[in-house]
């Protein structure tokens, strides 16, 4: 098992109102354990929701459980492994499939859409990755891991702060206060700033 992350949050950023766990998880209405793939981030409705890298929308959606959902692929990056980050009870979609994002790209407001969501406004942000170059599938990662000022130290996007892309690595998906969403960029500089990214296969 590995050691609980140390995470320190930035003042202005929305609260994390539940944490990334795998496996045996007490505690749920029935008494049968879970998992929870992903952070769940509490904020106002209509709190921009920010794509957490470059990439590539590849599902824009609601269906009854997780409501409007957004998944973006990120392709391969340095590593040779491929991404996706996963956006759910979103009560907009802003984006379809097909479209490219720049990181901080407003894809969605929060919401609380979806049975799952059980009334409380929130984001439910899964980061998606493969275990090694050229695996099978990919799987849930604590985001908390893969942050762009490093491990445990979530990263509001910041548009006036420059990201290195060619690792993964992922800002904070809700706005931080005092801070603004990436500009949306003419289509040919976005796909300029996506040279590395592969489509999925399939």
């Amino acid at each position: 098992m590995k050691a609980k992350i140390a995470v320190s949050m930035p003042a202005n950023a929305p609260s994390i109102r539940q944490e990334f766990r795998i496996g045996n998880i007490p505690g749920s209405d029935n008494g049968v354990p879970y998992s929870h793939e992903g952070i769940d981030v509490v904020a106002k409705i209509g709190t921009p929701v920010l794509a957490a890298a470059p990439g590539r929308v590849t599902r824009s959606y609601v269906e009854p459980m997780y409501g409007n959902q957004v998944v973006i692929d990120h392709g391969i990056d340095g590593t040779g492994r491929r991404t996706q980050t996963v956006y759910k009870h979103l009560d907009k979609r802003m984006v379809s499939v097909g479209d490219t994002v720049v990181r901080g790209h407003q894809i969605g407001t929060l919401g609380r859409t979806g049975a799952l969501a059980a009334g409380i406004l929130h984001l439910h942000f899964e980061i998606r990755r493969q275990i090694k170059p050229g695996g099978r599938g990919l799987i849930p990662i604590d985001p908390h891991r893969l942050w762009a000022n490093g491990e445990g130290r979530v990263t509001c996007f910041d548009p006036d702060v420059a990201i290195d892309d060619t690792v993964f690595r992922a800002t904070y998906p809700v706005l931080c206060r005092g801070k603004g969403p990436a500009a949306v960029p003419p289509p040919e500089q976005a796909i300029g700033s996506l040279a590395n990214l592969k489509r999925p296969e399939g």
